[in-house]
Order: C-alpha cells, then sequence, then structure tokens
C-alpha cells in the first residue's frame, strides 16, 4: 500500500484534509447552536455563522470574544431571582406630603399634620386615593368622580346668575300734577257768582 513516499504523503494529506473538513463542519454547528443559545437575533447569528464559515478557526476566536455573554436561560433565571428578591423585600412606607412622616396605607388623614391623604369610599368605605375617579373594590364613583360629575350636574342658570350683578328696580311712576284741576276747581265758584249777579242787575 506504501510502495512509495508519495503514496504515503497523498495518504497524510487526505487525512489531514478530511480533519480538517470535521473540524470545520463540527465548528460551524458549534457555533450555530451556541449563537441561537444566547440571541433570538437573526441577524447575529447570520453574522456569527458566516465569520467561522469564512475564517475557520480566527473566526472562531473573533466570535469567542465578540458573543452575548449569557445565554438565554441564563439572563431568565436571573430575573426570576430578581423578582423573587423583589417580593421578599418589605413595602416601603408612605410619607406624608406636608411632614414628610411616615403614614400608613390605610390611613385618611395624616396624623401629626392632619392633612388629608386619601378619602373612604361611600358604598364599602375602603380608603381611595384622592386623585381616583372610581373605587376599584366597588366600581362607585371616587373622590375625582365626584367632583367631575358634580361640575357636570350644576345648572347653568346659577353660574349665569352669579356672573351677573344685579339690576337696580325701576323708579315708580311719577303722580300727574293736580294745578289744571286745582285751577279749574276755584274758577267754577267765581264764574256761578258772577252769572248769579249779572241776573240780579239786570
Amino acid at each position: 500500500m506504501f510502495d512509495s513516499w508519495e503514496s504515503t504523503v497523498a495518504v497524510v494529506v487526505a487525512v489531514l484534509i478530511a480533519y480538517g473538513v470535521v473540524l470545520w463542519l463540527g465548528t460551524v454547528v458549534w457555533v450555530y447552536r451556541d449563537i441561537r443559545s444566547r440571541t433570538q437575533d437573526g441577524w447575529t447569528q447570520a453574522v456569527s455563522v458566516l465569520l467561522v464559515v469564512i475564517f475557520n478557526l480566527p473566526g472562531l476566536f473573533l466570535y469567542l470574544v465578540l458573543r452575548p455573554q449569557e445565554t438565554l436561560n441564563d439572563t431568565y433565571e436571573r430575573r426570576l431571582e430578581a423578582e423573587a428578591l423583589m417580593r421578599d423585600m418589605p413595602e416601603p412606607h408612605a410619607a406624608c406630603p406636608t411632614c414628610k412622616r411616615s403614614v400608613g396605607q390605610d390611613y385618611l388623614v395624616c396624623p401629626n399634620c392632619s392633612t388629608a391623604l386619601r378619602e373612604a369610599c361611600s358604598n364599602c368605605s375602603r380608603p381611595l386615593e384622592l386623585n381616583w375617579s372610581t373605587c376599584p373594590f366597588c366600581a362607585s364613583d371616587g373622590p375625582k368622580g365626584k367632583a367631575k360629575r358634580g361640575a357636570e350636574s350644576a345648572p347653568p342658570s346659577l353660574s349665569a346668575s352669579k356672573s351677573e350683578p344685579p339690576r337696580a328696580a325701576a323708579p315708580p311712576p311719577r303722580a300727574a300734577p293736580m294745578k289744571n284741576a286745582s285751577s279749574t276747581a276755584a274758577k267754577s265758584p267765581e264764574s256761578a257768582v258772577e252769572s248769579l249777579w249779572r241776573r240780579i242787575v239786570g
């Protein structure tokens, strides 16, 4: 089989070529599976595979430097741990906007400065925030919803009467002068006396 050195060299070269092809294919498959476990971006996956297909081992080294540090499973587990830690942490206490002291979540007024913090629901008596339009417990009107409906239901005539100043009452009509009547009443006896005197003289 190995009669000459040429045949030996040919066999060695064929084995090396086969080894290189297998190594190249194995590297491409490994990079494809690895990048799929680290990102769901199709463009990033294609660039990573082409980098190894074209440059082989140098491309593999470059891919190992540039690939994402965490896999998708690692990222998901880290998020779950963060959410678990957030659930285990105690809830922060609310503070009064006026005196900045700690108040309870169900306080209606601040016990230190008497600032209104919430308003009790008119239906279920649960504490409601002042900027809520609807009660989330019984679906009734909240503080903001009541104020809005009250403003809409106000009659427009009331607001118009408030804006216009009251008008002054008209003066009563003046009585007619009695001068002519009194003059005629004064003249009538004189004319009667003159007529009577003329009859006596005549």
